[in-house]
């Protein structure tokens, strides 16, 4: 992955601008911040925080200390912004089984106190095999909304990615991103990429960075071309010339 993106430590005093769309003949709402929200089954969607990235690797990268804490005060804000009954989180809600199970105390609460008002799934990922026994919630492979299936990441037959149900896939695992040439410089940030049946959404922690949509590891998951829409800072930018952004 390449270089952390920043986000503001303050999520409470920001307006996320959200885009409404319609995937699989569903309503949808996306967020700037990297939510995706389903209108009818009033369902958050969040992939990727990987809580605790920084402490597992400080000795290793200078990452921000206070990740966890940011990343939560954010998980808070997109809760409270609509009457959200249920949060499915797409795979790598930590950033190792390791540090999930030593999670501190004060983040546990918090956890426990989000998962008390809202129905929380939790979808296993590649960096979190194993989840807490202390995580409240129904804790499996894969879930679905109607019949689009969530899960971390495509399935594997062998060497070949299965193909994408007909009944539409929402997934996380890759951390899309991409760059941007605008009249006062470049820019760079997350993005949401889905065509008819498959949709990718961004990594929602702090400290987490991205692959560029360009990466044929996810140009090659979409035999046409999709639609994106660019995350910078609390505006979403909806990308029509997919051909020409920067790698």
């Amino acid at each position: 992955m390449n270089s952390p993106i920043i986000i503001t430590s303050n999520p409470s005093s920001l307006f996320y601008e959200k885009i409404e769309i319609k995937f699989c003949g569903h309503i949808f709402w996306l967020y700037a911040d990297g939510t995706c929200f389903h209108v009818k089954s009033k369902t958050l969607i969040v992939a990727d925080m990987h809580l605790e990235k920084a402490f597992s690797q400080s000795r290793a990268a200078l990452l921000p200390g206070y990740d966890t804490k940011e990343t939560l005060e954010l998980l808070e804000a997109a809760l409270n912004r609509n009457l959200t009954q249920n949060c499915v989180f797409l795979g790598d809600s930590f950033h190792n089984a390791m540090t999930a199970q030593s999670l501190a105390d004060p983040y546990r609460e918090k956890l426990q106190q989000l998962s008390q008002i809202n129905h929380f799934t939790w979808v296993i990922g590649n960096h979190d095999p194993i989840l807490p026994n202390f995580l409240i919630g129904e804790q499996c492979h894969s879930t679905s909304i109607d019949k689009i299936e969530l899960r971390h990441q495509l399935e594997r037959q062998g060497y070949e990615e299965q193909i994408t149900p007909e009944t539409g896939q929402i997934i996380g695992h890759y951390h899309p991103k991409a760059k941007l040439k605008l009249r006062a410089g470049k820019a760079s940030g997350k993005c949401f990429i889905f065509d008819k049946k498959l949709m990718i959404i961004p990594a929602f922690g702090v400290s987490t960075g991205g692959l560029n949509i360009t990466d044929k590891a996810i140009s090659k998951l979409f035999s046409n071309t999709p639609d994106v829409y660019f995350c910078y800072k609390t505006k979403l930018y909806h990308i029509h010339d997919v051909a020409n952004l920067r790698k």
